[in-house]
């Protein structure tokens, strides 16, 4: 399966100045803006997002992505109400278990059935329907009781996103939104990932035409390869490497179960979490999430291990690759900025986005 057309957008943090950074990104040419939904990490997303909003025209903007435990679901659908009003209704709704989020709060993911019922009920509320309610034993239909006026605009229905990686998760994404984010990981896997996802649409009684499939990627543009034994792709791609290195030694045992250039470090991040107070490991596994890498960390990263977290090419191959995901069934790709934002999103609007 081939797409005619790739959406590009961009995962961009919540912060005061984020007007500024939106008016660029729009004039590069992207199509979305994602706000990172972090609260101990960044700013309050919706703050910024209503900045966003505010200085921009054609961007599509929504929280990318959010989770069910980050505020009540009238809370959320009335947040989403809002940015539709504030922004013409270019409004997307990226929802996700909350894996970042809640870990560094100390807390589990949600479960996927609390993920859809939390995604039906919110999208339910801003189709102007009644939804139920509950808090401990008591429960009740909830709907807006003036959907009309200067207050919300319920007659744009936000894109529903999903952030679903595994098959089951994307199965049940398949019955209800718009989009799924999964990874990618070459041609073949998108196209086992469409198949399950065209399989689940059609048992729902929806056309599969009907759900987009995007990938969350980290691109770094450079303009000579030397480039990245350089600090400023140190200080770009550096986050990247300590966030999946904390990832891996989340989710596996061993070393020689992640890739070869984390191993030496899997070992040494897992002596140093042995080391940390339970009551406030998380805390010290999200410092400089996304943003810096700690002193004790820096050996980790080099150029081996910055390849494996983004593509680092230059402009010609970045947007090659994008290509490729666009031929192989990609309809949208969600980029984290790697690298001064300036720099970066003009190499990417000047050199990338036009070749794709």
């Amino acid at each position: 399966m081939t797409n005619d057309e790739l959406t590009v957008g961009v995962y961009i943090d919540a912060h005061v100045g984020i007007d500024r950074s939106a008016t660029r990104i729009e004039q590069a040419g992207f199509s979305h803006l994602w706000v990172y939904d972090s609260p101990l990490v960044f700013g309050e997303p919706w703050m910024a997002m209503a900045l966003a909003a505010r200085t921009t025209t054609e961007i599509v903007i929504g929280p990318g992505v959010t989770h069910p435990r980050s505020r009540p679901v009238y809370a959320t659908a009335q947040a989403l109400g809002t940015l539709g009003q504030l922004a013409g209704g270019r409004t997307s709704f990226g929802l996700g278990i909350g894996n970042s989020a809640r870990w560094s709060l100390g807390m589990d993911p949600v479960r996927q059935d609390e993920l859809f019922a939390y995604a039906r009920d919110t999208m339910g509320l801003l189709a102007g329907d009644t939804v139920p309610y509950r808090e401990g034993d008591r429960e009740h239909g909830i709907a807006f009781i003036h959907p009309e006026g200067r207050w919300l605009d319920l007659t744009h229905r936000p894109e529903l996103w999903i952030s679903a990686f595994g098959p089951r998760g994307q199965r049940r994404a398949a019955e209800v939104a718009d989009g799924i984010l999964v990874r990618w990981e070459g041609p073949e896997a998108m196209a086992e990932v469409r198949a399950r996802v065209d399989r689940a649409a059609t048992e729902a009684g929806r056309d599969p035409r009907d759900v987009r499939l995007g990938v969350v990627y980290a691109v770094y543009p450079y303009e000579r390869e030397a480039e990245l034994d350089g600090d400023e792709a140190r200080d770009a791609l550096g986050p990247l490497v300590i966030s999946r290195l904390r990832f891996l030694t989340a989710n596996h045992q061993h070393a020689d179960e992640v890739p070869e250039p984390f191993r030496p470090g899997f070992d040494a991040y897992l002596r140093h979490r042995a080391g940390l107070d339970d009551h406030r490991r998380h805390l010290d596994n999200y410092l400089g999430y996304l943003t810096f890498v700690p002193d004790h960390l820096q050996e980790f990263v080099h150029p081996e291990s910055m390849r494996t977290v983004c593509l680092a090419a230059d402009a010609a191959g970045v947007a090659a690759e994008l290509r490729r995901m666009r031929d192989a069934g990609v309809d949208h790709v969600s980029l984290q900025v790697a690298g001064p934002p300036d720099v970066w999103i003009e190499r990417m609007g000047r050199d990338v986005l036009p070749a794709v």
